[in-house]
């Protein structure tokens, strides 16, 4: 039944897209592929978790290929027949697993959700902001009141280095913006003591930094998997 409704598929997808994309099962995911390998064609179905991005899948599916493309073809030697023997089935095997490790992003047991890498992105963003302004006070000592321009591009450039940070260390997109904003908030807290110039900040630097958060989160949110949630 199982080989029946992917041949189908495959055969639709050959009609209408040229390639199948991917089929949502509630919480699995079935992505399909084809790979064109020393003039071989080879049609790839991979299960995965739904939240992970096509992108990742993509990517995992690239470097596998790439490390795995001998024994492929070894298997694969007799047209319309798979030869399958068991030391060739452990190493496919073995090269998988080592592929997932890499193509997994780093913690994901909290870094595929956003609630639960809020803390974690928050107190370790706040750390590295609070190196990132000791380093800029330097320059904007150096930097003459009268240089608006100059002292606007410090900021924006501080600023942009926090929100690209907690992108970074969040991985998310939601709470990449969010820790953005309030580590944006909360560094001027410690040596700005005038709440007005503070609101000022939060308003404009803060959805500045906030803004590039969210951007790099995404970014690497689709580039690497997260946790698999079902076995």
């Amino acid at each position: 039944m199982i080989a029946g409704f992917i041949s189908a598929i495959i055969n639709f997808g050959h009609e209408i897209i040229a390639q199948p994309q991917r089929v949502d099962f509630g919480d699995i995911a079935m992505s399909f592929f084809s790979v064109k390998i020393r003039e071989k064609v080879f049609w790839f179905a991979i299960l995965s978790d739904v939240s992970d991005p096509r992108y990742a899948t993509i990517n995992f599916l690239k470097k596998f290929v790439k490390e795995a493309e001998d024994l492929l073809l070894e298997i694969s030697a007799v047209e319309g027949f798979t030869i399958l023997s068991k030391d060739v089935e452990e190493n496919l095997n073995g090269i998988t697993e080592k592929i997932i490790k890499r193509s997994t992003r780093l913690l994901p047991e909290i870094r595929s959700d956003d609630k639960k890498v809020l803390p974690f992105s928050i107190l370790t963003t706040l750390i590295a902001g609070m190196f990132i302004d000791v380093l800029f006070y330097s320059i904007y000592s150096s930097i003459p009141s009268s240089a608006v321009p100059l002292l606007t591009t410090a900021l924006l450039a501080e600023y942009g280095l926090i929100g690209l940070i907690a992108g970074w260390l969040s991985c998310r997109r939601i709470a990449g913006g969010i820790t953005a904003f309030i580590v944006s908030l909360l560094i001027p807290l410690m040596f700005i003591p005038d709440i007005i110039q503070i609101v000022i900040i939060a308003s404009s630097l803060g959805v500045w930094s906030a803004i590039i958060g969210a951007l790099i989160g995404s970014f690497f949110n689709t580039r690497t998997l997260t946790v698999l949630r079902y076995h």
